[in-house]
Formats: C-alpha cells, sequence, structure tokens
C-alpha cells in the first residue's frame, strides 16, 4: 500500500519532483517537471540541472540551496527557472539532501512548485495600486509584463486596440498579442531586454505588428521602458497602433510615384530618406544604393563645396522656392555623365521632424529645344533685317520713278505740251491712277517695315483732334458722295488737345474712314469725335461708323494681320493691300493707344481709336 502510495504520489504530484545526483546531474523527474519544463525524462538524465533549467545569473541561487540542504536546513526559495522554449516560471523551490545510514550523501530530492500565477496575480494587485491611475491616462495602449513575460498589467487603451477583456489578459505571455511568425524570435528578444533593461524603441527600422483577439493584424509602434517594483524588475511597452498613419505614409508614397518628376527626400543632415522611381530611373542609381547617401551623390563635383551651406540655409528659412533660379543647374548620374535639371524645394513637416522634398525635372529636351528656337529665332531676326532693308531700299528706288510718272501723267493731263483726245486723256489717267495706287502700296511697305524696326520717327506735339478729324473728312467726303453714302462727323464745340503726331494720327484716320467708305456699297458713314474725363485721367476717342455687310466672325481674328483680307463676295472686287488696318494699329500702339472695332455680319462696323492721357 504504501508503494502505491510513493508511486502516486511521483506520477501525480502537481509539482515538479527532481532526483539530483551529489554533483547535481538529473537522475530522475517526474510527469509535472516534464510540463513545467518542457523536456522528456529521456532529455535530462545525465544532463546537469544548470545547463537545463536555470537561467544565467542564477546559478548561485541552486548552490545556495543545495548548501543548505546538505546542512539539513529545509527552506522554500521564490526564483526563476528556464523552461526548454527559452521562457521563464515562477517557481517556489524546496530541497532536501538524502543521505544512507552511514551519513553518506545518496542524492538530493527537489521540489518545484510553479507559482508564475500566482506571481502574476499579485504583481498585478500591486502594479494596479500604484500604475492604474498614470496608465489610464495615456493615449498608448500600455501592457507592463514581468521577468517571465507574463502580462501584469494592462490599461484600457490596450483591451480597445488589442480586443481582450483584462481578465483576459493577466497572466498571459506577452506573445499573445504577437503575430505567430514572430513569437519564437520575440522570447529571444525579450531575455535580452531584461539582460540590458533601457528604456528604448522596439524593432527601430522594422515593420512591427500586434495580432487582435480576433486574429487580425495591424502595424504598430512599441516604446520599452524598465520599472523597478519590489516585485523585481518589470518592462513597460507603450504600443500605438498607426494603422492610420501607414495609410497615409502609403498613399504619400502612391503620390510620390504618381509625380511626373524625380522626387528625393532629404532630412537635416543632407541624408537621402525617401526616392520615387522617377528619380531611381533619372539618376540611375538603385533605391537601395540612394537611401542614406548624402544628397550631394547627385550632385557634380563642382558643386559639392558650396551645397552643403546652401542646404543649411534652406533649412534656416524652409520655404517652397525653386533652387537656383536664374542658374544653370546639373544633376550627376551614376556612370558620371551630367545634365541639366531644373529643381524645386519644399519643406515637409512631419513627427520626425523638418525634411526638405525635392521635385527634379531632367530639362535636357527643353534646352535643346531651347538652343534651336534660338538659332532659329535668330536667323528669322537676320532674315526680317534683311527684308526690311530690303524693302526699304526697294520703296526708295521705286518710288522715284512712280513719282516722275505720276507727275509727268500730271502734266500732260494738264495739257501743259499740247492738246489730248479723249482716248489719250483716258489712258493717261488709267496710268496716273496706276501709279498712285503702285505709290500707296510701296508707302505702306515702307511704313511696315519701320514699324517693325523700331524705325519710326514720331514728332509729338499738342494738337486739336478736332481739326485732324476735319481734315481727313474733307479729304474723303467727296468719294463718300460719289458712292451716295451719307457721311457725317461729328465732335465737340471746344477744342480736344491729344499729344500725338499729326502725320501718324491722320494716316490712322484715312485708313479707317478710307475702309468704312470704300466697303459701305450704301447708307451712311459717321465719324465721332469724344473726349471723356475721369479722376484717372481723360480719354480721346475717334468711332468711325459704317453700314456696310459687317466682318463673319471667323474672319475677325486675322483682321489686323499685315496682308490680310476679308474675302467675301461684297469685297473681292476692292483693291487693297491688306496693310491699312494692320499698320492703324501698329501706329496707334507707337502714340500710345489701341484700335479695337465691333461688327456685326449684315449691319454693319464700328472702328475706334482711342488714346488715353493719366491725370498728373
Amino acid at each position: 500500500m504504501a508503494s502505491d502510495f510513493s508511486a502516486a504520489y511521483w506520477e501525480q504530484n502537481p509539482d515538479a519532483l527532481l532526483v539530483l545526483s551529489p554533483e547535481g546531474m538529473v537522475l530522475n523527474w517526474n510527469p509535472a517537471a516534464e510540463a513545467i519544463f518542457g523536456y522528456a525524462l529521456a532529455e535530462v538524465q545525465g544532463r546537469s540541472l544548470m545547463d537545463l533549467i536555470v537561467p544565467e545569473g542564477r546559478a548561485h541561487e541552486e548552490d545556495e540551496i543545495r548548501a543548505e540542504a546538505l546542512r539539513g536546513v529545509t527552506a522554500v526559495h521564490e526564483s526563476v527557472r528556464r523552461r526548454k522554449d527559452g521562457s521563464l516560471v515562477h517557481v517556489n523551490v524546496s530541497t532536501k539532501a538524502v543521505r544512507d545510514d552511514g551519513g553518506q550523501l545518496l542524492y538530493f530530492l527537489s521540489s518545484k512548485k510553479d507559482v508564475t500565477q500566482l506571481k502574476v496575480q499579485r504583481e498585478a494587485k500591486l502594479l494596479e495600486a500604484r500604475f492604474r491611475d498614470l496608465l489610464e491616462s495615456t493615449p498608448d495602449a500600455i501592457v507592463m509584463v514581468n521577468v517571465t513575460g507574463r502580462i501584469v498589467l494592462v490599461n484600457s487603451q490596450a483591451e480597445r486596440v488589442f480586443g481582450y477583456e483584462r481578465a483576459e489578459l493577466l497572466g498571459q505571455a506577452v506573445e499573445v498579442l504577437l503575430p505567430h511568425r514572430y513569437r519564437g524570435a520575440h522570447l529571444g528578444h525579450r531575455s535580452g531586454f531584461f539582460g540590458a533593461p533601457r528604456t528604448r524603441t522596439m524593432g527601430a527600422g522594422l515593420e512591427l505588428y500586434g495580432l487582435r483577439k480576433g486574429g487580425t493584424e495591424f502595424p504598430v509602434e512599441i516604446s520599452l521602458s524598465p520599472i523597478h517594483t519590489e516585485e523585481g524588475e518589470m518592462v513597460m511597452s507603450a504600443i500605438r497602433d498607426i494603422t492610420d498613419r501607414k495609410r497615409a505614409d502609403q498613399k504619400f508614397k502612391d503620390l510620390l510615384e504618381a509625380a511626373p518628376d524625380a522626387m528625393v527626400i532629404v532630412d537635416r543632415d543632407g541624408s537621402i530618406v525617401l526616392v520615387n522611381s522617377q528619380a531611381v530611373k533619372l539618376f540611375g542609381w538603385s533605391r537601395t544604393e540612394l537611401l542614406g547617401q548624402k544628397i550631394e551623390l547627385l550632385v557634380p563635383e563642382r558643386f559639392n563645396a558650396r551645397h552643403p551651406e546652401h542646404r543649411h540655409r534652406f533649412f534656416v528659412e524652409p520655404r517652397t522656392r525653386s533652387m537656383g533660379a536664374g542658374l544653370d543647374l546639373y544633376g550627376l548620374r551614376k556612370d558620371g555623365s551630367e545634365f541639366p535639371v531644373e529643381i524645386s524645394l519644399s519643406p515637409l513637416q512631419t513627427e520626425e521632424g523638418l525634411f526638405v522634398s525635392s521635385a527634379i525635372r531632367d530639362v535636357t529636351e527643353r534646352k535643346r529645344i531651347e538652343r534651336v528656337l534660338r538659332d532659329k529665332n535668330l536667323e528669322l531676326e537676320n532674315a526680317a533685317l534683311v527684308k526690311d532693308r530690303f524693302l526699304a531700299s526697294m520703296s526708295h528706288e521705286l518710288r522715284t520713278p512712280l513719282n516722275a510718272i505720276i507727275g509727268f501723267t500730271g502734266t500732260l493731263l494738264m495739257k501743259l505740251p499740247g492738246p489730248l483726245n479723249p482716248e489719250q486723256d483716258k489712258q493717261l489717267r488709267i496710268v496716273q491712277t496706276g501709279a498712285r495706287h503702285l505709290l500707296s502700296l510701296i508707302n505702306d511697305l515702307l511704313d511696315v517695315a519701320k514699324l517693325s524696326a523700331n524705325k519710326v520717327s514720331l514728332n509729338i506735339e499738342a494738337l486739336d483732334c478736332r481739326s485732324i478729324v476735319a481734315e481727313v473728312a474733307a479729304t474723303l467726303e467727296q468719294e463718300a458722295g460719289r458712292k451716295g453714302l451719307a457721311f457725317s462727323v461729328r465732335a465737340p464745340a471746344q477744342a480736344v488737345t491729344l499729344h500725338t503726331d499729326r502725320r501718324a494720327f491722320s494716316q490712322i484716320l484715312i485708313n479707317l474712314v478710307g475702309n468704312a467708305i470704300k466697303f459701305t456699297p450704301e447708307g451712311a458713314v459717321e465719324v465721332v469725335l469724344e473726349e471723356t474725363l475721369s479722376p484717372q485721367g481723360r480719354t480721346v476717342q475717334v468711332r468711325v461708323r459704317d453700314t456696310g455687310p459687317g466682318i463673319a466672325p471667323q474672319e475677325q481674328s486675322r483682321l489686323f494681320e499685315a496682308f490680310s483680307r476679308v474675302e467675301t463676295a461684297d469685297r473681292r472686287h476692292h483693291e487693297g493691300t491688306g496693310l491699312g488696318l494692320h499698320l492703324s494699329r501698329k501706329l496707334a500702339e507707337a502714340l500710345g493707344g489701341s484700335v479695337g472695332f465691333e461688327s456685326t455680319e449684315g449691319q454693319g462696323s464700328t472702328f475706334t481709336v482711342e488714346f488715353q492721357e493719366t491725370s498728373a
């Protein structure tokens, strides 16, 4: 019976029972020892207990316990022992030395009771009384763990973040809050922290994840802090759910990748912290090669000495701006080749501090096109100069014989050399009309050449606009009467003074009034001179209104172009060079004025020349 009781005691005892040799080797241990420490009997027989379950730094405890046993002292010691998987358990240890009748030591009989849960409960009560109010006021999830890795305290934020009730977590290994793929490695990290406890960020530079009760993972940041208590060393973990930040970071990275320019983000020290694929493609370095490098890696060597100072000044006064405005900037590829760039800098404020975002654009093709355009513009300028010289030269050369033709024709028509028969008179008048038209064309061409070369000479003086309008009206009134048009002029009774050039102003009016008469088959032509006063100054306007066919909308955009003529059935039979309106606008602009118009097809047109003089 006694033998059966002894066997049952050994097999069924909930505490670990060990039989150790005098040298501390395991001779036997019961099934409870296997369950508590994770080793089968066959794995431990003949092996040192120190190597199996005694944590580093606690060997002296085991030596003292056996020394007490040798002295016949049976005491209970609270300590920590290590499982096969590296995790720790709190145990109550009692050891007895067993001797033979002669007093010779045969073996040690040791009992190790797992009191981890009791320890957790005791620590939880103590820590809750001391830290609960403080931990509840923090915005992060707080999980406090004892030396065995058991959770002894959590705040309500931890309950909310992980989805557990407080009672469900207390006493659990902290690994229950980690994804399975991290749990094995975490045991070693935890032991390492308790070996050298200090406040630090866990897994700096790594992607860390927590595990909710439902099995979903979420990204976290974890800060570890050692806590010294009466119950021993603890570690406090502050855990922050960064799902929203990760989502925002991903959106930022997606936006960065979608940018058409190369994007390079640099910290205050000038180290590259982020690049997009366009930067990788543009500079020829891989993303891994760029991250952590100084930004000067991408700058030609001749600019390297000055660039750190420019970078420092930007961080002193951060604002969005173009880098090196007005300068020719160059980037440097991995292969050593340089290329022209445009760079825009923007400050980027983050939780980690101030960064600078650089948008870099390769302008090689644009520079090439600009160079080609400059060359073409130079060619065009040279060609324009040659044309202007040619027009000026030819105009002078042609005007001399034309004036002679006009003069001699006039002499013949005056019958000074002798009488003319009707046919001769008719033919001479045709010659005279053609010569005058050709002379008008040559004069227009010469004016165009002068205006294009900015060589038109103006004699600005104070003139009464009424007299100029009257002169033009008197010159053209006869032609209006010949066509049966009603011709009228409206002007103020008092003088309308304007500082302008008489010849240029007259030519503008002649062109506008002449066109109105020419292209109006019936109806009326009206010339209106007006002066308007305002606090800003005075405005002088001359409006020429006709009842002609008007101008079609599709023709209006090119009305003032050189050699442009409105092609309608009513206008094709009229002679003209297409220079009148072009010259009028150019002359008005040279005088500081403008020429505009309003026209409705089928209802007529109104052309307005306007000059403004501001108050002194």
